[in-house]
């Protein structure tokens, strides 16, 4: 049985006691972490934007968290490889620089390439058998994951699981889309390949305000009073899928896990610790248009007809672009190019959705096609 502990928590101002409150059911911070170790911490750094936009893991939590493992007796380092910019750079945006000197807090860049520690793997059965992540993962005793509840505009949502693509260093993710994003349950399957490898020793989820509609980078931040953590990501990303009152599998992350049967996909393997989904429930929560793929139709004959007719299109909403061109810069599959405007190759487009992270502005989006919200309607979808 799988344990997610749930809190509801209104303000960051009630931190550090509800981060010793929400890991109590789960047997405290000291359960996860010894005096001596060294401990990472590993937020969702997206990239370099302020706090009020909702976009990256609040600092408040990242520095309770923080101050609570030093107090333990603990090394503790903050690192992430943002799709844009340093995690200094983002350290820098969120006004912890000083705050992490004070406290003896190192910013660690996850920038080079290296096998993975094979005791730390949790043991599945893998298809990316040479995967590479971050050498500099090697460097710690654990590693706690900080992810932010925020929508994705090719994997429905960003949460625990998701998360620890972050943890692939620099550049290599853009080639992963590229190699693997075209198919999105595959994509999916390399997720979480990912999570289980660096088996990270805790999970702690921002949800107190989180961000809806266009995420994970230009969506709407919305105050969601919520807080969760466990020891499974895909435990935890179920849970989430419930408070939103949303179904599993209309999201790949959960289609590629059962495929793999990974533990934790259904609420009846699942104790919730703490407060009940009922008490936490968000309602109306908006989640983006986004490619689900044809073997997660419920009908395979259908999907064999449809599957042209379900591609999404991305549009570019030339009155708010800045013609700053980082779209073209981070396109994997090299479908956007700049001759005095943004032209978008839809046919070349992989829709891995690396652009619409990265535009500072929200000017681009994600159109549904009609058939997709014919299926959706009549629950095909």
């Amino acid at each position: 049985m799988e344990q997610v502990s749930l809190l509801r928590v209104e303000s960051y101002q009630e931190l550090p006691a509800k981060i010793i409150q929400l890991l109590e059911p789960l047997g405290g911070l000291g359960a996860f972490c010894r005096r001596g170790e060294r401990v990472l911490l590993k937020p969702n750094f997206i990239m370099a934007r302020s706090v009020e936009s909702a976009a990256t893991t609040n600092p408040a939590i990242i520095l309770a968290l923080a101050t609570l493992l030093k107090d333990l007796g603990c090394t503790v380092a903050v690192g992430d490889s943002p799709g844009l910019g340093s995690a200094a750079a983002v350290v820098h945006k969120l006004g912890l620089t000083d705050e992490f000197k004070h406290r003896g807090v190192q910013v660690v860049e996850l920038e080079t390439l290296a096998p993975f520690n094979p005791k730390r793997s949790a043991v599945f059965e893998r298809r990316y058998k040479n995967l590479q992540l971050a050498k500099e993962l090697n460097g710690f005793d654990r590693i706690i994951n900080l992810p932010k509840l925020k929508t994705h505009g090719q994997m429905g949502l960003t949460l625990a699981t998701k998360n620890l693509f972050g943890c692939v260093a620099g550049h290599n993710k853009a080639q992963w889309h590229f190699t693997v994003g075209k198919d999105t349950l595959e994509f999916a399957r390399l997720l979480v390949e990912i999570a289980m490898t660096v088996n990270a020793s805790l999970h702690i989820l921002d949800g107190i305000i989180g961000m809806e509609g266009n995420g994970p980078s230009n969506g709407r931040p919305r105050q969601l009073n919520v807080m969760m953590a466990g020891t499974n990501p895909l435990a935890m990303d179920r849970v989430v899928v419930e408070l939103i009152q949303n179904k599993p599998e209309q999201f790949p992350i959960f289609a590629a896990a059962q495929i793999m049967k990974i533990p934790g996909l259904t609420l009846a393997e699942i104790q919730v610790l703490g407060d009940t989904i009922h008490s936490c429930q968000i309602n109306d929560f908006e989640i983006p248009v986004f490619h689900t793929p044809a073997v997660m139709l419920k009908s395979r004959v259908l999907s064999n007809i449809v599957a042209g007719l379900l591609k999404q299109r991305l549009i570019l909403n030339e009155r708010l672009c800045t013609k700053c061109r980082r779209c073209e810069t981070q396109c994997p599959a090299k479908a956007i190019d700049y001759r005095g405007k943004i032209r978008i190759n839809q046919t070349q487009c992989i829709r891995c959705c690396c652009c619409q992270e990265m535009c500072p502005v929200g000017a681009l989006s994600i159109k549904t096609p009609l058939m997709v919200k014919i299926l959706r309607k009549i629950k095909l979808m």
